[in-house]
Protein backbone atom coordinates (compact mmCIF):
# COMPACT_ATOMS: atom_id res chain seq x y z
CA UNK A 1 0.00 0.00 0.00
CA UNK A 2 2.89 2.34 0.78
CA UNK A 3 4.38 1.63 -2.65
CA UNK A 4 1.11 2.49 -4.38
CA UNK A 5 0.85 5.76 -2.46
CA UNK A 6 4.42 6.57 -3.52
CA UNK A 7 3.57 5.82 -7.15
CA UNK A 8 0.48 8.05 -6.95
CA UNK A 9 2.55 10.88 -5.45
CA UNK A 10 5.17 10.48 -8.18
CA UNK A 11 2.35 10.48 -10.75
CA UNK A 12 0.97 13.77 -9.41
CA UNK A 13 4.43 15.34 -9.43
CA UNK A 14 5.15 14.12 -12.97
CA UNK A 15 1.79 15.43 -14.18
CA UNK A 16 2.47 18.84 -12.66
CA UNK A 17 5.95 18.92 -14.20
CA UNK A 18 4.52 17.89 -17.56
CA UNK A 19 1.72 20.46 -17.59
CA UNK A 20 3.10 23.40 -15.62
CA UNK A 21 6.83 23.38 -16.33
CA UNK A 22 7.50 21.51 -19.58
CA UNK A 23 4.67 23.23 -21.45
CA UNK A 24 6.36 26.57 -20.78
CA UNK A 25 9.93 25.40 -21.42
CA UNK A 26 9.52 23.28 -24.55
CA UNK A 27 8.39 24.93 -27.76
CA UNK A 28 5.25 23.87 -29.58
CA UNK A 29 2.95 21.05 -28.61
CA UNK A 30 5.61 18.35 -28.26
CA UNK A 31 6.36 17.49 -24.67
CA UNK A 32 7.23 14.13 -23.11
CA UNK A 33 4.44 12.05 -21.62
CA UNK A 34 5.95 11.44 -18.20
CA UNK A 35 2.97 9.45 -16.94
CA UNK A 36 3.40 6.96 -19.77
CA UNK A 37 6.99 6.38 -18.64
CA UNK A 38 5.65 5.71 -15.14
CA UNK A 39 3.01 3.32 -16.52
CA UNK A 40 5.72 1.31 -18.29
CA UNK A 41 7.78 1.26 -15.10
CA UNK A 42 4.77 0.07 -13.10
CA UNK A 43 4.09 -2.58 -15.73
CA UNK A 44 7.53 -4.05 -15.11
CA UNK A 45 7.33 -4.01 -11.33
CA UNK A 46 3.75 -4.39 -10.07
CA UNK A 47 1.14 -7.14 -10.20
CA UNK A 48 -1.99 -7.12 -12.36
CA UNK A 49 -4.55 -5.90 -9.84
CA UNK A 50 -2.76 -3.10 -7.98
CA UNK A 51 -0.76 -2.01 -11.03
CA UNK A 52 -3.82 -2.06 -13.27
CA UNK A 53 -5.86 0.02 -10.84
CA UNK A 54 -2.98 2.46 -10.45
CA UNK A 55 -2.46 2.81 -14.21
CA UNK A 56 -6.16 3.37 -14.77
CA UNK A 57 -6.05 6.08 -12.08
CA UNK A 58 -3.01 7.70 -13.70
CA UNK A 59 -4.80 7.64 -17.05
CA UNK A 60 -7.82 9.33 -15.50
CA UNK A 61 -5.46 11.93 -14.03
CA UNK A 62 -4.11 12.55 -17.53
CA UNK A 63 -7.71 12.82 -18.79
CA UNK A 64 -8.39 15.59 -16.31
CA UNK A 65 -5.38 17.60 -17.45
CA UNK A 66 -5.78 16.82 -21.16
CA UNK A 67 -9.28 18.22 -21.34
CA UNK A 68 -10.48 15.70 -23.91
CA UNK A 69 -12.85 12.79 -23.68
CA UNK A 70 -12.96 11.49 -20.11
CA UNK A 71 -11.80 7.91 -19.79
CA UNK A 72 -9.79 7.91 -23.01
CA UNK A 73 -6.35 7.92 -21.40
CA UNK A 74 -7.58 5.76 -18.52
CA UNK A 75 -8.47 2.95 -20.91
CA UNK A 76 -5.33 3.44 -23.00
CA UNK A 77 -3.00 3.39 -19.96
CA UNK A 78 -4.74 0.32 -18.56
CA UNK A 79 -4.40 -1.57 -21.87
CA UNK A 80 -0.74 -0.55 -22.21
CA UNK A 81 -0.10 -1.75 -18.64
CA UNK A 82 -1.83 -5.09 -19.30
CA UNK A 83 0.21 -5.63 -22.47
CA UNK A 84 3.48 -4.85 -20.67
CA UNK A 85 2.53 -7.00 -17.69
CA UNK A 86 1.70 -9.93 -19.98
CA UNK A 87 5.02 -9.58 -21.79
CA UNK A 88 7.08 -8.97 -18.63
CA UNK A 89 7.25 -12.65 -17.79
CA UNK A 90 9.08 -13.29 -21.07
CA UNK A 91 11.78 -10.64 -20.63
CA UNK A 92 14.53 -9.74 -18.19
CA UNK A 93 12.74 -6.96 -16.30
CA UNK A 94 15.94 -5.96 -14.50
CA UNK A 95 17.29 -4.28 -17.62
CA UNK A 96 16.95 -0.53 -18.02
CA UNK A 97 17.35 -0.98 -21.79
CA UNK A 98 14.09 -2.96 -21.77
CA UNK A 99 12.41 -0.04 -20.02
CA UNK A 100 13.59 2.34 -22.75
CA UNK A 101 12.51 0.03 -25.57
CA UNK A 102 9.13 -0.49 -23.92
CA UNK A 103 8.64 3.27 -23.50
CA UNK A 104 9.23 3.71 -27.23
CA UNK A 105 6.81 0.96 -28.24
CA UNK A 106 4.28 1.84 -25.51
CA UNK A 107 4.07 5.32 -27.03
CA UNK A 108 3.26 3.80 -30.41
CA UNK A 109 0.72 1.39 -28.91
CA UNK A 110 -0.90 4.15 -26.84
CA UNK A 111 -1.18 6.30 -29.96
CA UNK A 112 -2.78 3.45 -31.90
CA UNK A 113 -5.18 2.81 -29.01
CA UNK A 114 -6.14 6.48 -28.84
CA UNK A 115 -6.82 6.53 -32.57
CA UNK A 116 -8.98 3.39 -32.35
CA UNK A 117 -10.86 4.60 -29.29
CA UNK A 118 -11.48 8.00 -30.86
CA UNK A 119 -12.74 6.41 -34.07
CA UNK A 120 -15.05 3.98 -32.27
CA UNK A 121 -16.39 6.03 -29.39
CA UNK A 122 -16.14 9.70 -30.31
CA UNK A 123 -17.05 12.11 -33.02
CA UNK A 124 -13.39 13.02 -33.37
CA UNK A 125 -13.26 14.23 -36.93
CA UNK A 126 -9.63 14.41 -37.98
CA UNK A 127 -8.05 14.20 -34.52
CA UNK A 128 -6.68 10.78 -35.35
CA UNK A 129 -4.49 12.20 -38.12
CA UNK A 130 -2.90 14.62 -35.65
CA UNK A 131 -2.02 11.71 -33.36
CA UNK A 132 -0.53 9.62 -36.16
CA UNK A 133 1.49 12.56 -37.47
CA UNK A 134 3.45 13.07 -34.23
CA UNK A 135 3.66 9.45 -33.07
CA UNK A 136 7.30 8.64 -33.90
CA UNK A 137 8.74 11.98 -32.69
CA UNK A 138 6.69 11.59 -29.51
CA UNK A 139 8.09 8.08 -28.99
CA UNK A 140 11.66 9.38 -29.32
CA UNK A 141 10.93 12.26 -26.93
CA UNK A 142 9.38 9.89 -24.38
CA UNK A 143 12.41 7.62 -24.58
CA UNK A 144 14.74 10.56 -23.93
CA UNK A 145 12.55 11.59 -20.99
CA UNK A 146 12.78 8.04 -19.63
CA UNK A 147 16.59 8.26 -19.69
CA UNK A 148 16.46 11.52 -17.73
CA UNK A 149 13.97 10.07 -15.24
CA UNK A 150 16.08 6.94 -14.68
CA UNK A 151 19.19 9.02 -14.04
CA UNK A 152 17.28 11.36 -11.74
CA UNK A 153 15.68 8.56 -9.74
CA UNK A 154 19.01 6.81 -9.27
CA UNK A 155 20.64 10.07 -8.17
CA UNK A 156 17.87 10.66 -5.61
CA UNK A 157 18.24 7.10 -4.34
CA UNK A 158 22.04 7.42 -3.96
CA UNK A 159 21.73 10.70 -2.08
CA UNK A 160 18.97 9.44 0.21
CA UNK A 161 20.24 9.57 3.78
CA UNK A 162 17.76 7.01 5.07
CA UNK A 163 19.10 4.22 2.86
CA UNK A 164 15.60 3.37 1.64
CA UNK A 165 15.19 2.49 -1.99
CA UNK A 166 12.67 3.95 -4.39
CA UNK A 167 9.94 1.36 -5.01
CA UNK A 168 10.80 -0.86 -7.94
CA UNK A 169 14.08 0.91 -8.66
CA UNK A 170 16.13 -2.07 -7.55
CA UNK A 171 15.04 -3.72 -10.84
CA UNK A 172 17.19 -1.40 -12.93
CA UNK A 173 20.77 -2.23 -13.76
CA UNK A 174 23.79 0.00 -13.29
CA UNK A 175 23.84 1.34 -16.85
CA UNK A 176 22.36 4.68 -15.79
CA UNK A 177 23.80 4.82 -12.29
CA UNK A 178 26.97 6.75 -13.11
Amino acid sequence: MKRLACYMLVGFVLMLVQTAILSRVLPGTMKPELLLVLVVYIGLSEDYFSGGALCWFLGCLEDVFAGGDLGLYGIAFLLVFLAIRAAASRFNTESSMLLLVLVFFATLVKGALLVLLLLFFSDSGSQWSLIVEVLVPQAVLNTLAAIVLIRGALAVQRRSASGRTIPGLQHLDNRYGS
